[in-house]
């Protein structure tokens, strides 16, 4: 369902958004996924020493707090998505409410 402003303007497509936030959170589990292989990455290196041990560690602890943050960023992206959603449900309701009053 559509929900729409006082005007009529479709503010947010509850179906659009659905599959955003399942693209999103597709999006997360891979992000999921590579933080995995990444701590395997470094719990394999902490084994050698080196200067090529200590690059590899600090690259893949700056690629874990990379990974974190996009990770960190699509989840306050679906909670906003979510939030959005709600607001327009309880608008939608809200004005259909009115209507049904005034026809009354």
């Amino acid at each position: 369902m559509a929900y729409v402003d006082q005007n009529g303007l479709i503010m947010i497509e509850e179906m659009e958004a659905a599959a955003d936030v399942k693209k999103l959170n597709a999006a997360k589990d891979s992000l999921v996924e590579t933080l995995a292989v990444l701590n395997n990455i470094a719990g394999i290196n902490s084994a050698f020493k080196g200067e090529a041990a200590t690059t590899i560690e600090t690259t893949v602890l700056e690629l874990i707090k990379k990974v974190e943050g996009q990770k960190a960023a699509i989840e306050n992206e679906i909670n906003y998505i979510n939030q959005v959603v709600e607001k327009y449900k309880v608008i939608d309701a809200n004005m259909k409410n009115q209507i049904n009053s005034a026809l009354t």
